[in-house]
């Protein structure tokens, strides 16, 4: 177990607690659910960092990484639409396409192949992380109502890049030798 895996696993715990806080009623639930999701958001880059600084890149790490990405990103994205702050068709076109690219991601996993995250996958997260940030806690900020809007206009920017990306892996793979 590397000090890079143990980072990751640490962000896959963090969802449930994530998701518990943000669907209760407590008082201010939206500060410190929007810290955790921050918290687990930032060890994504953490944990790569420390992979590659102390050289622990392991194939546990090339597949517990991005589905730590997925798990939060899920759980923030079921919990919005629950909570009446993300459309559902929104949620489900993101969901389904990390469903279906984390089926790739295992069989080149599998097969001992590469299969890298390319530079607009990388942008679909971060702005899916931007976007579902300000969703959690617009409410409680100065100019809620923009905030909101805001919040909006991102994660459907993200749409547009996690359909673009999905249809790009699958280009890209498919052009790729069978072994």
């Amino acid at each position: 177990m590397t000090k890079a895996n143990i980072i990751t696993i640490a962000r896959i715990v963090l969802v449930p607690f994530f998701l518990v806080i943000l669907l209760t009623e407590m008082q201010n639930k939206e500060f410190f659910a929007f810290a955790i999701f921050v918290i687990a958001a930032v060890t994504d880059s953490l944990d790569g960092y420390v992979a590659r600084k102390y050289d622990q890149v392991s194939d546990l790490g090339k597949f517990l990484d991005p589905m730590a990405d997925k798990l939060l990103v899920a759980a923030a994205l079921i919990a919005l639409v629950y909570l009446q702050e993300v459309e559902t068709w929104v949620a489900a076109i993101i969901i389904l396409r990390e469903l279906f690219i984390s089926v790739f991601r295992f069989y080149y996993l599998v097969n001992n192949s590469s299969f890298s995250a390319s530079i607009p996958a990388k942008l679909k997260t971060t702005f899916q992380i931007i976007a579902l940030s300000i969703l959690i806690i617009y409410h409680k900020m100065p100019f809620a109502e923009y905030l909101g809007k805001l919040g909006t206009a991102v994660l459907y920017f993200a749409v547009f890049l996690t359909v673009y990306s999905g249809v790009e892996y699958v280009i890209r793979l498919s052009r790729q030798p069978r072994a």
